[in-house]
């Protein structure tokens, strides 16, 4: 065999796949579409205890045109509380890059695209130098400590090509060292076509038993940085409006519905966990979508690129976001969504007044909204990241 041109692929992340958190649906999406740029791909993920007998292609909505492999690592995290699994996780995360290391070394005709940083930093230390070049990551975001952060920049700045989700995360990669010609800027996607006949706001609330009163929705995780408190009070200031929220694990939701109940009782509905085919329908429920992020965490101010900014695209309804250089990249003030400060109760009722008081400007922004959606379906995706990787890394041993 020789050095060549890029045919498989594979995707290793360490997550439990399938999952009910955005980052499955994100690698499943991926999957797909680069497949569909006719690359042998196999998702590459960890065995979990304990093993959900679920199908990924149903569980995501997605074709079988991917494969998915499976490898062992030494998992105990679920055995333990959530205030004790930092250990187990660590010691599950190492022995799943080894693993990965090990397949690394033996599939030499694959290239590698790797979405977690302790999977990253395994492969990138352990392969030979000329692997590297079939080796490339995608960066969501990155650690939280001086130290740690150059560290992976040191990895990275190896490597031949890094995909990463904002501008402003390719900047920092670029100030910490990694070469801007190595770097593609990727946003996130949405499947377009599940957003295709969604009904009218007040057939879809019949649809789902709810009050026919004017509706704000949100869909997503509802952790601190997410702005879904604001939010609920923004919310709590406007009583004429009810609030839909779709999604949230266990612990968030008990949060939010004690501060439901104290701000605006009565007119917070939560849905818990729907399948991830479902989010159009209850998205369409509502007349204004809120992207509510927090400007306290760089996660959300510089670095997230949200699956649920591309579905609110989609959706054909007007959108009110914070104000926060990761939305802007995609979020055109006035434009296509009307932005506010964010963790500001205030700021946020005051934009979800002026867009129920405005129905023509409603219209013009969620009109704009769903043209620009189109930029962003995951088959884009899928062709700008395929070409960047074929023209970027080498797979094969050396000539």
């Amino acid at each position: 065999m020789t050095s060549g041109v890029l045919t498989r692929l594979d995707l290793v992340v360490n997550i439990r796949f399938p999952g009910a958190r955005a980052h499955g649906i994100q690698v499943a999406s991926m999957a797909e579409a680069l497949a569909d740029t006719g690359l042998t791909v196999d998702v590459v993920v960890p065995r979990r205890f304990p093993a959900l007998d679920v199908d990924p292609w149903k569980h995501y909505g997605v074709r079988r045109v991917f494969g998915v492999q499976r490898i062992t690592s030494l998992d105990t995290i679920d055995l333990f509380p959530p205030r004790l699994q930092r250990l187990p996780f660590l010691l599950q995360a190492t022995s799943f890059g080894w693993r990965a290391l090990a397949r690394a070394a033996y599939a030499r005709a694959a290239g590698i695209l790797v979405r977690d940083h302790y999977t990253l930093v395994t492969l990138a230390a352990g392969l030979r130098e000329h692997d590297l070049q079939r080796l490339a990551a995608e960066v969501h975001d990155l650690p939280d400590t001086d130290g740690r952060r150059r560290r992976l920049a040191r990895h990275l700045a190896r490597l031949p090509a890094v995909v990463a989700i904002t501008h402003a995360l390719r900047d920092d990669l670029v100030a910490l060292g990694v070469p801007a010609e190595r770097i593609l800027v990727a946003p996130d996607g949405v499947h377009l076509e599940r957003f295709r006949d969604l009904p009218a706001a007040g057939a879809a609330r019949r649809h789902l038993h709810l009050p026919d009163a004017p509706t704000v929705a949100y869909a997503g995780q509802f952790y601190p940085w997410k702005g879904v408190d604001t939010l609920v009070e923004a919310v709590g200031r406007v009583p004429d409006l009810q609030l839909l929220l779709v999604g949230g694990d266990r612990a968030d939701l008990a949060r939010v519905r004690d501060l439901a109940g104290r701000v605006a009782p009565g007119r917070v509905h939560f849905t818990g966990q729907v399948p991830y085919a479902a989010v159009p329908f209850h998205l369409s429920a509502a007349e204004v979508i809120a992207l509510p992020n927090s400007g306290r965490e760089v996660i959300s101010a510089r670095y997230t690129s949200p699956l649920k900014l591309f579905e609110a695209l989609a959706c054909r309804r007007a959108i009110v976001a914070s104000d926060l250089p990761s939305l802007r990249e995609v979020l055109r003030p006035d434009g296509n969504a009307l932005l506010v400060a964010p963790d500001d109760p205030e700021a946020l009722a005051g934009g979800l007044r002026a867009l129920f008081a405005d129905v023509a400007r409603a219209a013009r922004l969620a009109d704009a909204a769903r043209a620009d959606a189109g930029r962003y379906d995951w088959s884009e995706r899928g062709r700008a990241v395929a070409g960047f990787l074929r023209e970027r890394l080498t797979v094969g041993p050396p000539r």
